[in-house]
């Protein structure tokens, strides 16, 4: 359901459940950190994505390549370029999806150089052809 009301803009609903979630001590997966990230990430509230952030490492949940490649949007988004490039160089295994992010990144803060550098990295990686 977090997910369903992430990805159509129901962002306060999406909370509401999270936030019943927690009180109830269910603890939440991968894809539900992934649909909370985006929603986060929607409402462009920094103080809240870094807390998901925060929440992802304290509980331990696995940081996946899905997990990781939404904090990595997540952070190029809301302009914490370095803190993307950061999730990004530590990913073990990166698909295009995530590669494309920070290249989103990079370029929508102005940062054309680095994205171009980082396509170029994608192309060496045999990620695209």
């Amino acid at each position: 359901m977090i997910g369903g009301y992430s990805r159509v803009g129901m962002v306060n609903e999406a909370f509401r459940l999270f936030t019943d979630m927690q009180r109830a001590k269910v603890e939440p997966v991968g894809m539900t950190m992934v649909s909370m990230i985006y929603a986060y990430t929607v409402s462009g509230a920094l103080d809240l994505e870094k807390w998901m952030h925060a929440y992802i490492d304290k509980k331990a949940i696995k940081n996946d390549l899905e997990v990781s490649t939404a904090l990595v949007n997540m952070y190029a988004k809301c302009g914490c370029i370095e803190k993307a490039k950061e999730i990004f160089e530590e990913m073990p295994v990166k698909d295009a999806k995530v590669w494309s992010s920070l290249i989103v990144g990079f370029a929508i803060h102005g940062h054309a150089e680095e994205a171009l550098e980082t396509f170029v990295r994608m192309e060496e990686a045999k990620v695209i052809n």
